[in-house]
């Protein structure tokens, strides 16, 4: 009898350790993923790499894309899957969050699929430097009607 209750006692005991939350993980700082773009382009990204970490702050943000012109930046945020229900809320604050911080430029702020995915391309073409003055200028601006087009 005193046998079962030992092995009752330490079963429960394993159940209650390894079910217990594991504190030590800082899951904001892990989990938003972004990439700074060297500033030693013709244009200095220097904008962008400033709002992407200011972005990274938040827990909500999974992952930041941002390119800068001299005079416009485009910044494209992923939203963790449950806190989509409030991506216009979330989208609209950030939005003024960033105009707030950058009023020299003309700042679009996106969610969408599509200008995620082309604004990575467009970052990693201009970390690999095959990106001119002229041609990021043309293409910011091309994927910036993009965005408006589909909202």
């Amino acid at each position: 009898m005193h046998a079962i209750k030992m092995t009752v006692l330490l079963a429960l005991l394993s159940l209650l350790v390894g079910c217990g939350a594991d504190t030590t993980k800082d899951n904001q700082q892990q989990n938003t993923k972004f990439t700074k773009i060297s500033t030693s382009n013709e244009i200095s990204q220097k904008p962008s790499n400033r709002a992407k970490e200011i972005l990274h702050q938040d827990e909500k943000i999974t992952a930041v894309h941002a390119v800068n012109t001299s005079k416009a930046m485009l910044i494209a945020i992923e939203i963790k899957h449950h806190k989509r229900f409030r991506l216009a809320q979330i989208r609209k604050e950030k939005t003024k969050e960033m105009k707030n911080e950058f009023p020299d430029m003309k700042v679009e702020l996106s969610t969408d699929r599509k200008i995620i995915l082309e604004l990575r391309a467009l970052e990693d073409n201009l970390q690999k430097g095959s990106v001119s003055k002229k041609k990021l200028e043309k293409e910011l601006k091309a994927i910036i009607e993009l965005s408006k087009e589909q909202t």
